[in-house]
């Protein structure tokens, strides 16, 4: 707790330690799996399936010097984490610094895996598994604190209804989705249909979030360095991927279904909800048949949107949306994160103390039942 408030940070990371992936992959695998591989750059790359599992150069790149020394500056705030190569004790005293009651934990490495086309499916499906029980085990240092956010192998739907019945019976708190089409399919494609069902049947989050410079098409691919892409991918998939669950009626199907769009912001929110209403009034569900509800209806029974301290729309959002429909994330322990400095950002923000805690708690603890 924290001047009052609990606190859950619904978008946090791990950092996966390089040899990982061989330690806990099937053993038929373990030769396959991701790895560190030198460039002759004199840095490593995590490659997997003889490719970057990030572009390197190109459109939306990783590479660039510049961004590497931003990404190196914006490190130095987790130095005592970073020593203890991010383990769970030094998560836990970095949380009981700040009064951060829980986290929800998402991969890095493991994000960045799923924004690539793999050759083997198997592969991939391993892959998942083994940063699933990784993670798991992880967070059972403090499973009321620590929780989980599984990867699912969207590529290969069959593999992605396997693996989400197989963590989830293990514990995983939620499960996590890039926002991105995989293997050119949008969230509304057919072949998806099963999966949504399942997510749905076990009850659990979906939480929704981009990862950087991926071989998956993104709209950063229009842009020409990593920082210009990274502005504009994050929000601007979340918005779609929103979109496309309403209008589709992947929702109108799959009522159950609770979406966490996380690490895009919440300002485009009333913006968004506006766009689609205007639609609404222009056409109804005409060319959208499974479309029976206002879209903002939908919006308001399925998803919560998580917000960064520091957005100075914030208000507008509290006012022109509910304070009901957004939590709060700060991205630890990534350096373009707001950690620690997201929370006072919060406290500070000219809204209600009933929407600070609404938003601080309340709203996320409802969604992954840490009432």
């Amino acid at each position: 707790m924290r001047n009052g408030f609990r606190i859950v940070d619904t978008d946090c990371h791990q950092i996966e330690p390089p040899g990982m992936w061989a330690e806990y992959i099937d053993h038929r695998y373990a030769d396959q799996a991701p790895a560190p591989v030198d460039m002759g750059t004199g840095r490593d790359v995590m490659m997997v399936e003889g490719q970057s599992i990030t572009r390197q150069d190109g459109n939306y790149p990783m590479d660039t010097q510049e961004f590497r020394n931003a990404v190196n500056s914006g490190m130095q705030k987790y130095a005592p984490a970073k020593a203890r190569g991010f383990d769970p004790a030094s998560r836990l005293a970095d949380m009981e610094e700040e009064g951060v009651d829980a986290q929800v934990i998402y991969p890095t490495v493991g994000g960045q895996l799923l924004g690539k086309p793999f050759k083997d499916p198997e592969l991939l499906a391993a892959c998942c598994k083994a940063y699933n029980d990784w993670s798991l085990e992880y967070c059972s240092e403090a499973p009321d604190k620590l929780k989980m956010a599984a990867m699912l192998p969207m590529q290969f739907p069959d593999f992605a209804v396997e693996e989400a019945n197989r963590i989830s019976e293990k514990g995983a708190a939620c499960f996590y989705l890039r926002p991105n089409p995989v293997a050119g399919r949008n969230f509304y494609h057919e072949e998806l249909e099963l999966v949504w069902a399942v997510l749905e049947d076990l009850g659990k989050p979906v939480c929704i979030h981009d990862s950087g410079s991926p071989w998956l098409p993104s709209f950063g691919d229009r842009m020409h360095t990593h920082t210009s892409g990274h502005i504009i991918a994050h929000p601007f998939e979340a918005m779609v991927a929103m979109m496309s669950l309403i209008w589709y009626g992947v929702i109108e199907n799959h009522p159950g279904l609770k979406i966490v769009h996380v690490e895009a912001d919440a300002g485009w929110l009333p913006y968004w909800l506006q766009r689609m209403e205007q639609h609404w009034d222009f056409s109804g569900n005409a060319e959208h048949p499974l479309l029976n509800k206002r879209p903002t209806e939908y919006f308001k029974s399925n998803f919560l949107v998580a917000c960064r301290g520091d957005e100075m729309t914030l208000p507008a959002v509290v006012e022109l949306v509910g304070d009901d429909y957004i939590t709060f994330n700060t991205d630890y322990p990534h350096p373009d994160g707001t950690w620690p400095a997201g929370f006072k950002a919060l406290e500070e923000q000219q809204i209600s103390e009933e929407s600070k805690r609404k938003i601080f708690w309340d709203n996320a603890a409802r969604v992954f039942d840490l009432i």
